[in-house]
């Protein structure tokens, strides 16, 4: 079952665990460690999809869960606004303006929130991250030392991905060491507002932004349509209207072109050392078994 279920979620587990996955704002392995029962919070998706319908569904109440189990009468935290949790290491602009008129915030360890910011519960940002000048962010797990601006709704976000300027993201999953550039912007809605497909599938969803798989890149002003998977190591330099496979530059739908192995090594190994992470042969032998089975 496990293994049918980890080929229903390409591509996002060619590079990760199930248990590594955050949906609904936690993952199995996070669940484990902080003494809920299997499946309390985390729902294991049956499609790729679900990975984001899921988590819309179930975010809230798993925070409620996570207020009552760890979060109250716990020094670490201190309420900073009503339903609005934030780690005592965690440093927030006092312009930042809070809603939880739909669910809690919670705001992690060594969080950095900028000036001028919108918050908008259920919302959990993980720790070490920084939350650009400026942002609006709702509904939204954001993992941990991202660094996100622009506009973000009903997206999970894994660690160590940057979105650090403007443009819309949402209804999405992006993976870790993720790079969003200026001006990138996701489709969650259809033109014609009719349902969306997704990975082959018909979803039944009216909206549905993209998958992003790990160790993508994206250009300033691209523009991925609604529905849309990227694959591992993708770069994106143009709209994006159909699926991209893994290790490709992606100039168009008829215009794309392999990235040799080592240059994805090179950027991997250039992108950990800026957040003191070492690209380690782990890391490198995993990629490149993936590159060869291509």
């Amino acid at each position: 079952m496990e293994e049918a279920l980890n080929t229903k979620l390409y591509p996002i587990t060619l590079t990760r665990q199930i248990t590594d996955i955050h949906s609904g704002g936690f993952s199995i392995s996070e669940e484990e460690k902080l003494g809920f029962a299997k499946g309390e919070l985390f729902t294991e998706p049956a499609e790729l999809y679900e990975l984001i319908t899921l988590h819309k569904k179930n975010f809230a109440d798993n925070l409620n869960k996570y207020k009552t189990k760890i979060l109250e009468n716990n020094l670490d935290y201190k309420i900073l606004a009503p339903n609005v949790y934030v780690y005592t290491s965690a440093s927030v602009d006092s312009s930042v303006v809070f809603n939880t008129s739909e669910g809690i915030i919670v705001i992690e360890k060594d969080v950095i929130i900028e000036p001028f910011v919108y918050l908008c519960g259920p919302l959990r940002i993980d720790e070490g991250t920084i939350i650009k000048a400026h942002a609006n962010i709702s509904h939204s797990y954001i993992g941990k030392v991202c660094r996100i601006g622009g506009e973000v709704s009903n997206t999970i976000f894994e660690s160590f991905t940057n979105k650090g300027h403007h443009g819309f993201i949402g209804e999405a999953y992006v993976g870790s060491w993720v790079n969003i550039g200026g001006g990138t912007s996701f489709s969650n809605v259809k033109n014609t507002f009719g349902p969306i497909k997704m990975n082959g599938v018909e979803t039944g969803e009216l909206k549905l932004g993209s998958i992003i798989a790990d160790h993508v890149k994206t250009a300033i002003n691209v523009s991925i349509y609604t529905g849309k998977v990227i694959g591992v190591g993708a770069h994106i330099y143009s709209t994006v209207t159909t699926d991209v496979p893994n290790f490709v530059n992606y100039y168009g739908k008829d215009n794309t072109k392999k990235i040799p192995i080592e240059v994805t090594e090179k950027i991997a190994t250039r992108m950990m050392e800026r957040r003191g992470i070492k690209f380690s042969n782990e890391d490198k032998n995993l990629l490149i078994n993936l590159y060869k089975n291509e």
